[in-house]
């Protein structure tokens, strides 16, 4: 069971996920997906997250049906730390929560909770978990399905930033030259 503990988790982020973006859509009006509308970078980062993530879910499902591995423990635990940030995280974003970025929409930066420690809690979490499917599943593509959605995060993430520092100038700068980018990692 507890090689099931990473494909349950990103079973729970994808839920928790649908879950947000009707909450914010019902208390915005907006829809909070604005990945569907991307162009350009944001789109190929997009579709970079989408393969990345039917891969390790692929490699999740897998390791799930095998025999319990010295890596399952490991895997297990990084699964549910890195669900829980991505749960809490998404909370603490509230009203601001997106999928993307959409022009004109920036209703605000969240500076509280785990945003104190990362710009990107969000996306340190799903990296945590797919991490925790590379580990457990121990197969070389899930490894390679890990680097390429790492890229697609910092790929967003290099987009959100510009997005945010032209809606919120200063203060974001501020904000970013107080919190690292990811843990620790500034640049």
């Amino acid at each position: 069971m507890i090689q099931a503990v990473p494909f349950i988790a990103l079973i729970v982020i994808f839920l928790a996920s649908l879950w947000r973006g009707r909450s914010v859509a019902r208390s915005t009006g907006n829809s909070a997906r604005a990945f569907g509308s991307a162009k350009g970078k944001q789109r190929l980062s997009g579709l970079a997250f989408a393969i990345s993530i039917i891969v390790l879910a692929i490699a999740s499902a897998l390791a799930a049906m095998q025999p319990v591995t010295k890596f399952a423990w490991v895997g297990a635990l990084l699964a549910v730390a890195g669900a829980v940030m991505v749960i809490v995280s998404q909370i603490q974003m509230g009203r601001a929560w997106r999928v993307g970025v959409r022009e004109g929409d920036a209703p605000l930066f969240v500076r509280h909770g785990l945003f104190r420690f990362s710009r990107n809690p969000i996306f340190v979490g799903m990296i945590i978990i797919g991490l925790s499917i590379a580990v457990s599943a121990n197969i070389w593509w899930a490894w390679v399905a890990l680097l390429t959605f790492a890229l697609a995060c910092h790929a967003q993430v290099r987009i959100e930033e510009t997005h945010l520092s032209k809606s919120f100038g200063i203060a974001y700068e501020h904000f970013c030259s107080d919190v690292p980018r990811w843990i620790g990692i500034s640049k």
